[in-house]
């Protein structure tokens, strides 16, 4: 069933502007001006909480079927007692509810459907016998992320590979000789296995999706 935008006021607020039934151009009071206020109000719908079953790092995706401007927000809580508003991204939580606003300065803000998920599976990207330099070298990534989890590295004995810049579209990686002391940086050449989430944002509709 669909939902509209609905302005609220009391009895007096219409006497105060000296409206009478015949100006109420529909039940929602939208388009008519009463105490002050004129325009459309602003359709805010929060969905029940989805429980994931334990605290869990996951990515949201939504599709809106709405009439008017769509923005999309999350809520996220480890209790679902106290709820963090958040932005659409790599999330950690237990639970979470989606937050949709619909605006429309024309007619009555309408929402007719929400679907979201909630996507747990990281992303993964092998580089084999990469050659590492002692000043850093920027991972070849061919995904797109949103957030790093880290790196694992099959390296010679003494070698550690260190995730040594974490930005999500330029990861850098350098290796140490841990047989030396105070751990120099030294080239290498390793192979190294990158996990992140995806990179996630809104569409030309408001909708939550993998960049």
């Amino acid at each position: 069933m669909a939902l509209y935008s609905t302005r609220t006021y009391d009895w007096q607020d219409l006497a105060d502007d000296s409206v009478t039934w015949a100006d109420w151009l529909e039940w929602t009071g939208n388009g008519t001006t009463i105490n002050g206020s004129t325009g459309f109000d602003d359709l805010v719908h929060t969905t029940d909480a989805n429980d994931l079953g334990s605290v869990t790092t996951f990515y949201p995706t939504t599709v809106v079927d709405a009439l008017g401007t769509v923005t999309v927000t999350y809520e996220t809580s480890n209790d679902d007692i106290t709820y963090t508003p958040v932005s659409p991204g790599t999330l950690t939580a237990r639970y979470v509810k989606t937050k949709v606003t619909v605006v429309n300065a024309t007619t009555t803000a309408e929402l007719y459907s929400i679907e979201s998920s909630y996507e747990t599976d990281p992303l993964s990207e092998t580089f084999k016998d990469l050659s590492v330099s002692s000043s850093g070298t920027a991972l070849p990534i061919t995904r797109t992320y949103g957030s790093l989890a880290g790196i694992t590295a099959s390296t010679a004995q003494n070698i550690q590979a260190v995730l040594t810049d974490n930005t999500a579209s330029a990861p850098e990686v350098t290796c140490y000789d841990m047989d030396t002391w105070g751990k120099v940086a030294v080239n290498a050449t390793v192979s190294i296995t990158l996990t992140g989430y995806p990179l996630v944002a809104a569409d030309a509709n408001g909708n939550i999706g993998i960049a």
